[in-house]
């Protein structure tokens, strides 16, 4: 710690806020460490409480901030940081709180952020639930990974528009939900009459349905198929209203696929006069799946595995022969199929070893040679292979059974086993063919999965990566029907691999901008790397590098390691390698200086050990303070051991500054009572100010004593003072306000008694008899000017007309001066007849100034002695009265404006 801060406190303290938000940003003594999150509290100034919530980067400590600051700055960058602490990292226990922020949250961007990337569900159905945009909810339909949320955005959604565009995206990426949208979307169409969802829905369930008849399962569904079955038939139970056509020709699926899972009991025999079967159908077809109905009825014995061969041959023979075959032919091929692959999957259940590798039959009347012996188990292999239906199996092994028919001699020959061969020659090529009919529609789908792609919504990566897939795919179904010894190396049809290669060509170009993009970025990620290493590496050839900035590069390097994703891939695993290497230089250069400052703060937590025998408090505080200065400036060692060496250092140094805190601590609790103090004569003033106007008006003595007392403190804060004064001013506007009212009431008194008077003259002018009594009201108080009025008032009771004659022509020419210089004073202009008079009055009063040297009297005191001398002339004559209160009222109304301002 400096000098500077010895004797003024750290600069966290410091009074001036642009110097407590640099050191708090900047030092890393423990003690500011330790005070940051009062420091973020209770520090008067925002911006130092929001650099302090920066420093701690603690998301707890800016959720609380969140909820108690009324700063917009502060709220403003907590809910930043708290949105990318809820998108970045799940909540646990900060869940709660998370909640109560974003309940708190009106910013629509912050809201859509979390609906779509927020790691709780819990946050992200919070948000969604405040969102109404129907796009916006498509979009989050998409990506949500929470199949109940999903559920739930899904009923929320009910614009046709996003519906069938989300359905379109989900048909390739997730096929439930894929569903699910089309039966929503099924729903609303229907109800404005609509059915193209409807019949997408439907086309959906019929392939499903065939497909499971011909045996095949679908991958996602982990069911039995007459699960499968079941789920098919609720499935198409939801469509509202569906087509007539397509829901006959779902039926019809739907009851071959029932006919093969009730394998025990027989079909009904159509009613009489009924046709049994469409007339178009073969009959022999007809006849053969019969057969295959009837096998399947019947519980399995030993003899239904070659049965069942026996039939499939039949079946095939007959199919082969007809040549065209129509749409009755197909469903009957359909039915058969169905039939057999159950039948296949029964016998396979219940005899595994004899469905894996069936053994040759054998007469027991026959002992054929070793020859023919190995050639009918080959057949036999071929046989079973063929009903396996593999057909990279079924060539080798054909091979291998002529061969071995090859090499006996001709006479030997058996001509059945010759006839055999050239039947499952027949039957191989007809399973090629078959074979490369289905390969061919699967191209075809893969081409329309290419095509599907859409590089405007997908990640360029994500399109990258599918069409791999879709090629790996391509190239499996090559490999299933190109055999060894084939010349061919490609199976699929010239044109097909065209517009395959076209469609990828197409997906590819619209992703290669970014991927282009993405290299150049890479290759100067590569190249800032390769800058990075060059200053590291001169950093750790220089011995005079702090710990500090070695610790830097070290922990630059390990988020660059981090990061080689950013890299060219060819340069990843070289780039490790060197970080690694770096970082191991690094940590071998800062053992060797942590070794030195451990030994440094050692020395110091030595020194520090002796100040428990320095009896001089104050010296033990300084050397404590010095101490504490040196270890700063020590540096930093490893972690752990830094702490350790810290506890140690402190021990015997804390025990003084407590000392110093306890007194410090005594000496603001004195302050704070005499501020108890000061503030209860503040009080006790302001309860004076807040008397009534009969109590306040003798209180003065009072407010005397509490200011004398007040005056007497040492060290008032201002704001306490500033409460003193306010409360001595109003009370002495409360004590001029009264004394103004007073002053009120007591010239309209006298302006009554005047009135009187005037009134009294208008009654003995016109003869009659004033009557005084009424005129006077309430004897005056005790004021001179009143008394003098109320006797002149009480006389004129009995003195008649002529007797008063003469004192009123008198006062009515002192009415008319006093009016003169009221004029003169305010400036109006005087009539005509009383210019010379005015004229006269100005000269003499400027000769009185000049003469005597008097100083200019004070034109509110001027204004009130010409106020007495108006009312003490009355009565005035009755012709002159009206035209001289007028003349008196206007310059007087001046004047009082003149002295109010």
């Amino acid at each position: 710690m400096s000098l500077k801060e010895r004797i003024f406190g750290p600069r966290w303290e410091s009074r001036d806020p642009e110097v407590r938000i640099q050191a708090i940003a900047e030092a890393n003594e423990p003690e500011l460490v330790e005070r940051l999150p009062v420091i973020a509290r209770d520090d008067p100034d925002a911006g130092v409480r929001r650099a302090a919530l920066k420093r701690l980067g603690e998301e707890a400590e800016w959720l609380r901030a969140r909820s108690r600051e009324s700063d917009p700055g502060i709220r403003e960058s907590a809910d930043t940081f708290v949105l990318r602490a809820v998108c970045e990292r799940p909540g646990g226990e900060l869940l709660e709180p998370r909640l109560e922020w974003l309940g708190s949250v009106s910013d629509t961007h912050a809201l859509r952020r979390v609906a779509a990337t927020a790691r709780d569900p819990e946050m992200r159905r919070a948000a969604l639930a405040r969102i109404r945009a129907q796009g916006f909810l498509g979009d989050c339909l998409l990506t949500e990974p929470d199949e109940a949320i999903a559920a739930g955005i899904l009923e929320r959604i009910d614009q046709i528009s996003t519906l069938r565009r989300i359905a379109e995206r989900l048909r390739s990426r997730h096929k439930q939900r894929h569903r699910a949208v089309m039966e929503h979307l099924a729903e609303l169409e229907g109800a404005e009459g609509g059915h193209e969802a409807r019949d997408g829905l439907a086309h959906d369930l019929i392939a499903r349905a065939e497909k499971l008849a011909r045996g095949q399962q679908e991958r996602h569904n982990d069911g039995d198929r007459r699960e499968q079955a079941e789920q098919l038939q609720q499935q198409w139970d939801r469509i509202p209203e569906p087509d007539p056509a397509m829901a006959r020709r779902f039926a019809g699926v739907m009851k071959i696929v029932r006919s093969a899972l009730e394998p025990g009991s027989r079909r009904p025999k159509p009613a009489t006069g009924e046709p049994a079967r469409p007339p178009a159908a073969d009959a022999e077809l007809e006849r053969l799946a019969d057969r295959a109905q009837d096998l399947a009825s019947h519980p399995m014995d030993e003899d239904t595995g070659r049965r069942l061969s026996e039939l499939i041959s039949a079946f095939d023979r007959r199919w082969n022969s007809l040549g065209k075959t129509g749409e009755p032919e197909r469903a009957v091929r359909t039915r058969f199929d169905a039939l057999t692959g159950e039948l296949q999957a029964r016998i396979a259940a219940a005899h595994p070893q004899k469905a894996a590798a069936p053994e040759p039959d054998r007469r027991d009347d026959e002992k054929p040679a070793a020859a023919l012996t190995e050639l009918e188990t080959a057949m036999e292999a071929v046989a079973a292979a063929i009903e396996s239906g593999d057909i990279a199996e079924s060539h080798a092994a054909l091979g291998k059974a002529r061969s071995l028919y090859d090499r006996l001699p001709r006479k030997q020959q058996p001509k059945a086993a010759a006839g055999r061969l050239t039947r499952m020659a027949g039957r191989l090529k007809e399973m090629r063919d078959w074979q490369h009919w289905s390969n061919n529609k699967l191209r075809e789908r893969l081409i329309e999965r290419v095509g599907e792609i859409d590089p405007t919504e997908m990640h360029p990566d994500a399109v990258t990566a599918r069409l791999k897939e879709l090629r790996a795919r391509w190239k499996e179904l090559d490999q299933q029907e190109v055999l060894p010894g084939d010349k061919r190396r490609f199976a699929a049809p010239q044109g097909q691999w065209r517009r395959f290669q076209k469609a990828c060509k197409e997906a590819f170009d619209a992703a290669r901008p970014y991927l282009e993009k993405r290299s150049e970025v890479r290759e100067e990620s590569l190249k800032d790397l390769r800058a990075f290493f060059d200053d590291a590496n001169a950093i750790l050839a220089d011995d005079s590098t702090d710990a500090d900035r070695l610790v830097r590069y070290q922990r630059a390097a390990r988020e660059a390691i981090r990061n080689l994703d950013t890299l060219p891939p060819k340069t990843r695993g070289a780039m490790a390698s060197a970080l690694r290497k770096l970082m191991d230089g690094i940590s071998e250069r800062l053992d060797e200086r942590y070794a030195v400052i451990e030994a440094e703060k050692r020395r110091l937590v030595a020194e520090a050990r002796k100040l428990a025998h320095e009896k001089d408090r104050a010296a033990a505080i300084a050397q404590a303070k010095a101490l504490q200065a040196e270890w700063k400036k020590a540096g930093r060692c490893r972690r752990k051991i830094d702490e350790m060496l810290w506890r140690e250092f402190r021990e015997p140094i804390d025990p003084l500054f407590e000392d110093l805190k306890k007194e410090r601590a005594q000496h603001r609790k004195a302050e704070h009572e005499h501020d108890r103090e000061v503030a209860a004569l503040c009080e006790q003033a302001e309860q004076v100010a807040r008397l009534d106007a009969a109590e306040i008006v003798h209180a003065g003595g009072r407010m005397a004593g509490l200011e004398e007392e007040f005056n007497r403190r040492r060290g008032v804060p201002p704001a306490l003072r500033k409460r003193f004064d306010a409360a001595r001013a109003e009370f002495g506007r409360r004590v001029r306000e009264i004394e103004r009212e007073h002053d009120r009431k007591q010239r309209a008194h006298l302006v009554a008694l005047a009135d009187a008077l005037q009134s009294a003259w208008h009654s003995i002018v016109a003869g009659e008899r004033p009557e005084t009594e009424r005129l006077a009201g309430e004897p005056p108080a005790d004021e001179p000017l009143a008394l003098e009025l109320y006797e002149r008032l009480t006389k004129m009771a009995g003195a008649g007309a002529d007797t008063l004659s003469a004192e009123v022509v008198r006062r009515t020419a002192d009415a008319r001066q006093v009016v003169i210089e009221m004029e003169c004073l305010s400036g109006v202009e005087s009539p005509e007849e009383d210019r010379q008079q005015r004229m006269d009055y100005q000269i003499s009063r400027l000769s009185r100034r000049l003469g005597d040297g008097a100083p200019r009297p004070d034109l509110s005191s001027e204004r009130a002695a010409l106020h007495d001398r108006w009312l003490k002339s009355h009565p005035h004559d009755i012709d002159h009265h009206d035209r001289l209160k007028k003349r008196f009222n206007a310059a007087d109304k001046i004047l009082e404006q003149m002295t109010a301002t």
